[in-house]
């Protein structure tokens, strides 16, 4: 049976910082709404609270379930219209990964690009020395191998399938994390703002971001809660999802700490529960050392796509010294023909278009974590600070930030810093929600005639 801290733990805060914004106080005693009924002012009609409180919940639910209509919508038709170019056979899998023809192939291969060929390919082969595929961690293509025993073999459904529910399990873990932090019109927001963000395509594609957001969210309402043991289980799992896993010791320590007082010396036995983030790692590190004799062959893979290591501060430089230099080129008589030839892979029309998108990424995503640094939870500000610097350490060589704008997806308190931000400024809202959603539609379609986005 799960071991519960008791909130406040040993002299700690019951209440993380950022929460109840929408109470009100008098004489320092907070004062509900009356029973059943909120007024709003004088000479205003009454309403339910029930119902009042049922809009921001509503709200949420139809951005989530209206972003995936628009988004199967958008990817069928950019599918159907404009098709699949013709691309190296290395780089797909119509065996596995494009299994239905006619409409169907339409509506559901374009949902196993990119990475969800190689997460395919593992689930069907499993891992090979030398080959790239152990840059991909274990859980996902175990989950697909599984779950498509049930589904009859179809691993292309199975990894829709997956990511939808976790999806859905993600939507709610940040509504409920988010409300608690803060109030229910936050929350609202945050889920809206994570529904229709640029690249929430990849929520539903064979991808590990949802199941990567969902084990997130479920680490930190965990922790925030003081049940160590199961914030610690959802820790390891996530390492065994992606890299980036390791990082949620950072927001573990914070709360565990936090309910200390920030005091050492009240260390107990609970602190062995963070350890286990570190222990998925291990795990994933043992079975490359007896299976391939490569503890690190997951780091050593990623040569495959010219990534190497160094500081961050070069990164980004790399990164505005390529897009400049992409731009000079672009604009030079000797490269006028990009008007008229179609991009490849690989191209100065390419590279220049993934520089600056994933320039424009990091720009957006340290405003929102400059931003979000007073207001919100320690925790969430220093678990993002973490996650967007880690892929700075490995940059690539044409493109420095390459699948930057991705790895942004899954940093949920970028999502909470906007809805801040944009809390009391309406218009703003507007211009966030309209610029999202159409964002969404083209990199969506881009996606799924099978084009880079990140």
């Amino acid at each position: 049976m799960e071991e519960t801290e008791p909130a406040g733990g040993a002299g700690g805060p019951t209440e993380p910082r950022g929460g109840g914004a929408a109470r009100e106080s008098t004489g320092g005693v907070t004062a509900p709404p009356a029973e059943g009924v909120a007024l709003l002012g004088s000479g205003a009609k009454p309403v339910s609270v029930t119902a009042a409180a049922s809009r921001p919940l509503a709200r949420a639910v139809f951005a989530a379930v209206g972003s995936r209509v628009i988004i199967f919508a958008v990817a069928f038709l950019a599918a159907a219209v404009i098709g699949i170019g013709g691309l190296p056979v290395g780089w797909r899998f119509p065996l596995r990964a494009e299994v239905f023809t006619g409409w169907l192939g339409s509506l559901f291969n374009p949902w196993a690009h990119w990475d969800g060929v190689w997460y395919i390919k593992i689930a069907t082969s499993g891992y090979a020395d030398g080959d790239g595929s152990t840059a991909f961690f274990p859980l996902f293509p175990m989950l697909l191998r599984y779950v498509g025993v049930v589904l009859d073999g179809n691993l292309l459904i199975s990894g829709i399938v997956i990511s939808l529910l976790c999806y859905a399990g993600s939507v709610w873990l940040l509504y409920r994390l988010v409300k608690r932090d803060f109030d229910e019109s936050i929350a609202s927001r945050a889920v809206i703002y994570l529904a229709i963000g640029p690249l929430s395509f990849f929520l539903q594609a064979v991808y590990t971001e949802s199941l990567f957001l969902l084990l997130t969210l479920a680490c930190f309402v965990f922790a925030r809660e003081g049940r160590w043991r199961l914030a610690g289980v959802m820790g390891l799992l996530a390492t065994l999802t992606r890299s980036t896993g390791v990082l949620l010791l950072i927001p573990m320590a914070y709360y565990y700490y936090e309910r200390r007082g920030w005091k050492l010396r009240k260390t107990d036995s609970h602190v062995a529960n963070l350890l286990m983030v570190v222990e998925g790692l291990l795990v994933w590190m043992t079975y490359l050392a007896l299976a391939f004799g490569k503890p690190l062959a997951f780091s050593s893979a990623q040569s495959q796509w010219e990534r190497g290591f160094g500081a961050p501060n070069y990164t980004v430089t790399k990164a505005i010294t390529a897009t400049v230099w992409g731009l000079r080129k672009v604009i030079s008589a000797e490269y006028y023909r990009w008007l008229w030839e179609a991009p490849r892979p690989g191209s100065e029309y390419s590279n220049l278009a993934t520089n600056v998108l994933n320039l424009a990424f990091f720009i957006a995503a340290a405003l929102l974590l400059w931003y979000g640094a007073r207001r919100l939870p320690g925790a969430y500000s220093w678990y993002a600070l973490a996650a967007l610097a880690y892929p700075l350490f490995f940059p690539s060589k044409y493109v420095p930030l390459m699948s930057y704008p991705r790895f942004t997806l899954t940093v949920f308190p970028l999502y909470v810093a906007l809805a801040l931000y944009t809390r009391d400024r309406p218009r703003a809202h507007k211009v966030v929600v309209a610029l999202g959603v159409l964002a969404l539609i083209v990199f969506t379609g881009k996606f799924a005639i099978f084009s880079w986005v990140a």
